[in-house]
Parts: C-alpha cells; structure tokens; sequence
C-alpha cells in the first residue's frame, strides 16, 4: 500500500441509521436528502454499521434470521426490490475536504447537508466526491442505495450478449459483483450497502499524486529501474521542485534526486546487485522499502512510502498445445512451475470480507501455495491480501472482474470498464506479486462454445481494446492475457479452438482417472476441482436439524448447492446426485449414514485433487503448473472448495498441501506394468536425498535409494512393479538435504473398499480432516 506521511483522514465508520422501504412503496418525486426527513417518513428502521449491508442490520435487530439458514436464502430474492437510506451526523471543519468511499454496492446517490454531492455505480472501485457543502461543526450525511433491478432495466444487454448462467443476465449490465446475481458456487443474494469504509479527506494543492517504481531490465550485475511519477504543485516552475527517491532491502540500498522539468514524467537509474523478488521456495521474497520526498527547495511537501520488489515476470504462451506447446511462467529468467489455488469471494455480504482475511490467508500460506488466481466473478480483494503475497512469495493471477458471458460493447459499458480498469492498475500495480492480468473468466469460450453459433471472441472490444489501452497507459509492462483459457486469432482459424495450451478442466466428473482428464493436452490448468462434502459438525450450521439426512429430496441441500430454485428444473440441482455419483464410481458404494458419506465425500475428492496436482507436476516441464479450485467457501454449500466456510478443512487440503511441498516424491499412474517413482524440487539448487517407498498391505520395501534432484526439476528415482492383486498402498518417505516429507499413492481399480482405504489412511497417518 502506498502511504503518505501527510495524508490526514478522519472515519466515518461505525454507527450509522438504516432506513428501507420497497420500490413499489416509495413515494414518487420525493427526495430524501436529509436526516429529518427520513426521520419524517413511514420508512422502516434499524441500527446499521458501516461497513456493512443491509441483511446484517436485519439480523442483527431481529428483523430476519440469519440469511445462510435453512431455506432463508431464497428469501433474498423478495428483498432485491428494498431502497436503502444510509444516514449520519459527524464533526468536521470547513477546510477543503473530499468524501471518500471505498465500497458502495452499488447504484447511490450522496447528500451532504442535503445537497446532492455525487452519485456513484460501480461496486467494484472506490468513489471520491469533494466535499464542498461542509460546514465548520455538524454535518449530516445521506446515502440512497437503490435497488438494483431499477438501473438494470435502463441498460438492455441486446441480443448479441449471452450468458451461461440462468439467473444473472442483468449482472452484464452493471458493474456489480457477477456472483451477486447467483452462481455454481455463490446463493443469488443481490445485497446492498457500504460495505467498505467511509472517510473525509483533507484536500492538498501540493503533494505526490502517483508513483510507480518497477523493474524494467535485469543484467548480471545490475537493475534497470523505471519510474513513474505525478504531482501537483502548487508554484509557477517545476525546477523549483526535487523529487528524492530512497530504497532499502537488507544490505542493499539506493537513492536518487532528480529535478522536476514538469509536473508529472519517468525517471530510470540502476541498483547494483540487486535483491530479487522470488516466489515461494524458487527464492526470498525481498522487498525494498521506498520512500519518496517531494521538495520544494529544503521544505519537505510530501512524503509517501510504499513496498516493491525488483522482478521481471514474462509469460510465454502459444496459441496451441501442440507439440511444441507451451504455457509458462518466467520470473526473474527462471521457468515457474505454478501450484496455485483459485481465491473466490470471501463471503456473500462482502462488508464480511476483511474479518475472513486473516484465516483465509494463513490457509493461503499453509497450503504451499506459489500462486493465487483472483477469479473474475468476485471483487476485487482488500489490499492487505496483495501485500500479504508481496511479503510471502505468493504469485497473483489477477482476474478483470467479468465471467463466462459475452458482454455487452455499448459506450456505457466500454466507458466503465474503463474506469473501473484504469483505478485498479493504479491500485495495485506496484505489488511485486502480481504476474498477470487477465481480462476475465471464460469469456473467450462463451463466444465461440457457448452459444448456438458461436463467434470469434477476438471480436470482444473489452478485453482485446478497451482494457490493453488502459495497461498501456498504466502498466504497460506486466503479462496480459484477454481471457482464460484465451482463443486468440490463430486458434480460432485452427479448427480446433479448444485446443489451448492453458485450460479449465471440468470434465463430467463422475471419475477423476476419465479420459477426460487423463488424455487431456493442457500444458496448464487454470481451473480444476472436485465435489467434497462439508464435515457433519458444519452441515448442522446451516440445516436444520430434521434435513441433515438424507440428501435426497431435501430442499435445504439443494439450496446450498447454490440452487436458487427448488425442483428438477433447477440450474445447479445435477450437483448433489454428481457428488453421490463420485463416491459410488470410486468406492461401488451408496452410503446410508451422513457420517460415512461425508467421508467417502471427502476421501473421493481429496484422491481426485491429489491425482490432478501430481499429474502435472510429476509432469514439469512436459507440463507447467496447475491451479486448482479453490481454497475456502464464501458461504456455507457443498461444494469443490477444500476448506469449508467455517474454516473446517477437509481430507483434499492435507493431500493438496503434501502434493505441493517443495520436495516431493510422487508415484506415476502405472504404465507397461509398472509404477515410475518421480521426485519434484522446486529449489534453485540440487538438492540430495535418501527416500524408501513401503507397501503397507505386504510390509515390503517397493524402492528405496538416494538421488540427486536437479534444481527447479524433476527426475525419475526408480521403478516398481504394478501389482494387480487387489489394492496396495505406497507410503513414500524421503529425507533431504532442505527438509524431510511424506507422501502416499493409491494402487487400485475403481471401485475399491472404502474401509480398507480409510484403515490404511489411517495406519500411514494420512486420514486428516477436520471433524470427520
């Protein structure tokens, strides 16, 4: 985060008042542009926080239950019509100030001291209003929140748009979190309210606007640094001005004046051996602490001080995954494989984000983890969440917040995603994590898969025009990539579109060892995952006690696998009967006890998840990394996260975490009648280790040996027979010169025993779940 030492604030969080009333209901040509009046009206009433949103203070006053329970969810739906009125009194001065609002969700008018200020309609980017009515003492301020529907309808998406989801077509024309209006992982829950922080800001006629220090060339003895600067001065001359720039890192250290011929330009200088910026095990993720100083003469205007790291990210990619295919990662000139997860929201009512952070992020780190991908139908995270990366060597695949449709390209969209795309390069350029910019999720395979007839998706004007010329302005260095999976031009005149080097493997998923996944040619997934059922101690959370069990039939399963309609005809109603499925291909099974398929559940997925991380990475550099779907649940569901929403984690996040430790030794699907035992380093240096792999069913040593695994590689360690007589399980251990680890394969046909599974997970140690 960038920080100025002379930057004043004052909150405005807290104590607010809520008043609500549904559209139908509201008086006509009244405008409630003050306290007293909304005190004057008929309008219901309640408490509120800011931030927050408005099903908080409902609950919070009675009003409603608790929104996740039971079939409350579907009551949502017959609040999407409700007007909200945020108002409050405050202390100010009468200097010259601006109104800053980081979260607004999403179309509000703002009054202060009943004069309308602004208005603001985009969720997804802050809105800075000046604040010229305010008085020396007391002030009052309003904020209508409007519903939805009724901005909506004033933008028709047109024919040539699609979606892919059936309950959230409007979300095309609003710049609102896509995933409000209902999704395969998130309730429809079209809510409203501030749900980020509110403050004043004094306003200064000298001070840093921008600044924007990055890496440019890497040699062998030096950086090449570029930076970027705006100010505002308040004198006739910018020769009057010096700009002083200072940096630290350990031992390493810089520092540079350079005079001002204008207001705003670009500098470059050179830091001698230089401290680099690695993700996770490749190398430390260094930082350098920067302070900027605007002078004028010896007066000191404006200091302003921030974090980077010295690093050079490419992406190198082809437009097909043939047999010189390639999709990858280079940081710093050195091939990265990525294990990543994709980061889906934090919670439904996003004013809930910043208390999940803190859990959400030490799973990040625990999982081993070197790279997140922020999905486009989300928000766009908290910044705490970016330097929590810069500072633990987590690579960001950043997503544009847009998925799976084809949006629309009026001017009114065109001209907001500009803005929008333009205040979070800003924002968050400086961040040495990030790796790349993505235009959105899926977008390019709505156009060309989706439809009846399909079109050539490098026809969309947001991801191939409107958001590069923003990255050119802005950030025109960092990766880019329109769409993922991206059909570009040459893949599109292929014949064979779907054949992209990076992928998202969503198959029929009834079984993980299909052919859909064992001969699929993606040199990276960006998505992939597999159902696991939440521990039994959650489910009570959010059933009620009488539909615990079964899950046939019952409404409030059904629900929370995001169907937001109850029958046969429901989008996402397939869900449940898939999860059964998988258990019942793997295990030849249907259990009868909510305990055991919850941990048949579990078992299913977290045996698919292991198969899926260490195909590609028993594959490096064949293959180039995989980031599987997703860590941790936004709202209570069954679903493919690994954690669920209370944090509970399930089998799949210990298997995953084994399968992404830095060392790691890893047995092949079995080939001519034997098993390859691969060992992965993912350290930038040969690592020595002594390893034995023991099957538990016979007791007896399958390989054992030492090897030397080449740096940032992977290598064969030994072979061992595949024995066909019922199942066998391998328990490798191995011990090296940068840690000791452990981990274990399945040698079975499906469907295998369950029991005799679980009873090895258990004797090996393996069986770790929380609560089942």
């Amino acid at each position: 985060m960038i920080h100025s030492d002379f930057e004043k604030y004052v909150s405005l969080d807290g104590d607010w008042k809520l008043f609500y009333e549904e559209n139908g209901k509201l008086p006509r040509g009244i405008v409630y542009a003050t306290l007293g009046a909304l005190e004057k009206s008929a309008f219901a009433r309640v408490p509120a926080k800011v931030p927050g949103n408005f099903e908080i203070d409902l609950m919070r006053a009675g009003v409603i239950g608790d929104v996740f329970y039971g079939e409350n969810p579907l009551l949502a739906q017959k609040r999407e019509n409700l007007h909200l009125w945020y108002a409050r009194t405050f202390e100010a001065t009468d200097e010259k100030q601006t109104l800053i609002f980081e979260g607004l969700d999403t179309f509000a008018d703002i009054y202060l001291n009943g004069a309308r200020i602004g208005s603001a309609d985009n969720m997804l980017i802050a809105h800075e209003f000046s604040a010229d009515g305010l008085i020396r003492g007391t002030n009052e301020l309003v904020v209508h929140i409007k519903p939805v529907f009724t901005e909506s309808r004033k933008h028709p998406i047109g024919a040539g748009s699609f979606v892919h989801l059936r309950y959230n077509a409007e979300s095309l024309a609003v710049r609102k979190a896509a995933h409000t209006f209902g999704w395969d992982i998130m309730p429809r829950m079209l809510s409203g309210g501030i749900w980020r922080s509110v403050k004043l800001k004094k306003v200064r006629e000298e001070a840093i606007a921008e600044i924007y220090l990055r890496a440019s060339a890497l040699r062998k003895t030096h950086a090449v640094m570029r930076l970027y600067y705006q100010t505002e001065l308040k004198g006739d001359f910018a020769y009057e001005y010096t700009l002083k720039l200072e940096g630290v890192c350990g031992d390493s250290r810089f520092e540079r004046s350079f005079r001002l011929w204008n207001a705003s330009g670009t500098e470059h200088f050179e830091i001698e051996a230089p401290r680099l910026w690695w993700t996770k095990d490749l190398g430390a993720p260094d930082l350098y602490s920067v302070t900027a100083t605007l002078l004028r003469g010896e007066d000191v205007i404006d200091r302003v001080r921030f974090r980077t790291g010295v690093r050079l990210f490419d992406l190198k990619r082809t437009s097909l995954a043939d047999e010189n295919g390639e999709f990858c990662f280079y940081l710093n000139g050195e091939p990265l494989f990525v294990r990543g997860t994709n980061w889906v929201p934090m919670d439904a009512l996003h004013s809930r984000d910043r208390e999940r952070l803190p859990r959400a992020l030490a799973l990040l780190g625990d999982s081993g983890c070197n790279m997140v991908r922020f999905w486009g139908g989300n928000v766009y995270e908290d910044e705490s969440v970016y330097d929590y990366c810069d500072e633990n060597g987590i690579a960001v695949w950043q997503d544009f917040a847009m998925g799976c449709a084809t949006y629309p390209m009026d001017l009114y969209i065109c001209d907001m995603l500009e803005k929008e795309a333009t205040a979070v390069v800003k924002k968050y350029r400086h961040h040495a994590c990030i790796a790349l910019w993505a235009g959105d999720n899926e977008c390019d395979e709505a156009a060309l898969f989706w439809r009846r007839r399909g079109v050539d998706p490098n026809r969309n004007v947001l991801t191939r025009k409107i958001i590069p010329s923003v990255l050119y302005r802005h950030d025109p260095e960092r990766a880019y990539l329109p769409s993922s999976p991206y059909i570009d031009s040459r893949a599109y005149e292929s014949g064979d579109p779907g054949n992209t080097p990076e992928k998202h493997l969503w198959g029929p998923r009834d079984y993980f060892k299909s052919d859909f996944y064992t001969q699929a040619t993606a040199k990276f997934a960006s998505e992939t995952g597999y159902h696991g059922c939440p521990a039994p101690a959650s489910m009570a959370k959010f059933l009620s006690p009488e539909r615990m069990w079964p899950w046939q039939n019952n409404p409030e399963w059904q629900i929370h696998a995001t169907c937001m309609e109850l029958g046969e005809g429901a989008q996402y109603a397939f869900r449940l009967p898939l999860m059964a499925k998988q258990i019942k291909v793997l295990f030849g099974e249907e259990p009868q006890t909510l305990d055991r398929f919850a941990k048949m559940s579990q078992a299913s997925q977290a045996e698919a998840m292991k198969f899926f991380v260490e195909r590609f990475r028993s594959g490096k550099w064949e293959r180039t990394g995989i980031i599987w779907w997703n860590l941790l649940d936004g709202w209570p569901q069954f679903s493919d996260a690994v954690v669920d929403y209370y944090y509970a984690r399930k089998l799949a996040y210990f298997t995953i975490r084994r399968s992404q430790q830095p060392i790691c030794l890893m047995l092949r699907e079995p080939c001519e009648g034997r098993l390859e035992l691969i060992g992965a380093n993912e350290y930038r240096e040969d690592v020595a280790l002594s390893y034995r792999v023991t099957d538990l069913k016979t007791g007896v040593t399958a390989a054992q040996g030492t090897a030397l695994l080449p740096k940032n590689g992977a290598a064969t360690l030994a072979y061992t027979d595949h024995l066909t007589d019922g199942m066998h399980f391998y328990v490798m251990e191995w011990t090296s010169s940068r840690h000791s680890g452990k981990n274990y394969y399945v040698s079975a046909e499906a469907p295998y025993s369950f029991d005799e599974y679980f009873a090895f997970m258990r004797q090996s140690g393996m069986w770790e779940a929380d609560g089942v």
